[in-house]
C-alpha cells in the first residue's frame, strides 16, 4: 500500500514537471511574439504620424486632378497599410478604428473623384488632426517598445482613456 502511494506520488511529480516544462516554453515564445508584435505598433505608430502629416497638408476641398492621383492614392495606400499594421489583431481601441475606416472611405470618395462636402472635409481634418495627436501621445505615454502591446490590447492602459479625449477633442 506505501508503494503504491509512493508510485502515486512519483507519477504526480512527474506530471507536474512535464506541465511545467510544456508551460514555460510556451510562456516565453508568448513573450517573444508579444515584443515583436510591440515592434510592429511602433514602425506602425511612425508611419502613421509621418502619412496623417502629408495627408493634413492636403486641400480636400479642392477637386483632385490628375497630376496628384498618384500621389493621393500612394498615401491612401501607406494609410490603408499602416491601419492593417495597427489594428489587425483584437486591440481596444475600437472607436479609433472605426474613424481609421472614416478616413478611408473619405479618400475612396475624393480619389473616385467625389466632391467631399464641407462637413466631410471638416470631418476628415478632424480625424487627421486626432490622429496626428494620439501618435504623438503613444511616443510620450509608451515608456518601452514592449509597453505598446499593452497600449493596444489592456482595457486599463491609459492610452486607452488618451485616444478616446483625443478622438473627442475638436481641432
Amino acid at each position: 500500500m506505501v508503494g503504491l502511494k509512493y508510485i502515486g506520488g512519483v507519477l504526480v511529480a512527474i506530471v507536474l514537471c512535464g506541465v511545467i516544462w510544456l508551460v514555460h516554453p510556451a510562456k516565453e515564445q508568448v513573450n517573444q511574439l508579444e515584443e515583436q508584435i510591440s515592434r510592429q505598433y511602433m514602425f506602425a505608430n511612425f508611419l502613421l504620424r509621418d502619412t496623417v502629416e502629408d495627408l493634413l497638408a492636403w486641400n480636400f476641398s479642392q477637386p483632385l486632378t490628375e497630376a496628384d492621383e498618384d500621389y493621393i492614392e500612394e498615401l491612401s495606400n501607406e494609410l490603408l497599410y499602416t491601419t492593417g499594421l495597427i489594428f489587425s489583431g483584437d486591440v481596444v481601441h475600437h472607436e479609433w478604428r472605426s474613424r481609421m475606416n472614416d478616413i478611408q472611405g473619405y479618400l475612396s470618395n475624393y480619389m473616385s473623384g467625389t466632391s467631399l462636402s464641407e462637413e466631410d472635409v471638416a470631418d476628415i481634418n478632424q480625424s487627421l488632426q486626432a490622429n496626428r495627436f494620439i501618435t504623438m501621445d503613444f511616443d510620450d505615454y509608451v515608456d518601452n517598445t514592449y509597453d505598446f502591446y499593452n497600449a493596444m490590447h489592456d482595457e486599463q492602459h491609459e492610452m486607452v482613456e488618451r485616444v478616446k479625449s483625443r478622438l473627442a477633442t475638436k481641432y
